[in-house]
């Protein structure tokens, strides 16, 4: 995916260690004490680095916000956006919607702190929450493309797209924090399967 943070990317190999020492600390500063709590120096020092080469990469604290979390989204959502891809066409819709949701359950459950940090700090920085929107778009985007297939209904794709992810992330959420205990997740998990199923068949 094409980077949405204005990082420098290096070439040497030196010079890639450092800035994926640099995310890899800010991810660990800002999991730990939030964005607001950390500050560059901070960061600098956890990735034995001078606070000059952190801003040689990044132009600011928020740029390295953006790219840490980016790279922790693409760890998570890059290998299901290959598979998707390469899934042979006519798809198997109902299996295409299952990879989906173990996607988002698999991602929530095994990443509560960092899904806390990420979701409050866009809640109070509007240009944060810019940043993750387009990527969201992306990953749309993505998800459309990869259901250009001829048993698909194209009709309104986007907005079934839409509807696909933003369920499969309330039921990732459902899993992971178990916000309504009086929801039999696995019943909920059949039903979504079986509307979005319905929703993106063609029908003679």
């Amino acid at each position: 995916m094409e980077n949405l943070s204005p990082i420098r990317e290096p070439q040497q190999k030196r010079s890639i260690e450092k800035k994926n020492r640099i995310i890899k600390a800010g991810f660990e500063l800002f999991c730990e004490k939030g964005y607001y709590n950390t500050n560059t120096t901070e960061i600098a020092d956890k990735a034995g680095v001078s606070t000059g080469t952190v801003y040689s990469y990044f132009k600011d604290k928020k740029d390295i916000y953006v790219a840490v979390f980016e790279h922790f989204l693409n760890e998570h959502m890059q290998p299901l956006l290959e598979d998707l891809a390469n899934t042979p066409k006519p798809i198997d819709i109902r299996q295409f919607i299952d990879k989906c949701i173990e996607m988002f359950r698999n991602f929530y459950v095994n990443s509560k702190r960092p899904i806390n940090e990420l979701g409050s700090t866009q809640e109070t920085n509007p240009e944060i929450m810019q940043y993750f929107a387009a990527y969201e778009d992306m990953l749309l985007s993505a998800f459309v493309k990869a259901l250009d297939s001829p048993n698909v209904s194209q009709q309104n794709l986007s907005e079934k797209v839409y509807l696909l992810y933003s369920v499969s992330e309330l039921l990732g959420q459902e899993y992971a924090f178990g916000y309504h205990k009086s929801i039999n997740l696995e019943i909920l998990r059949e039903e979504i399967t079986n509307m979005l199923t319905n929703l993106l068949t063609i029908h003679e």
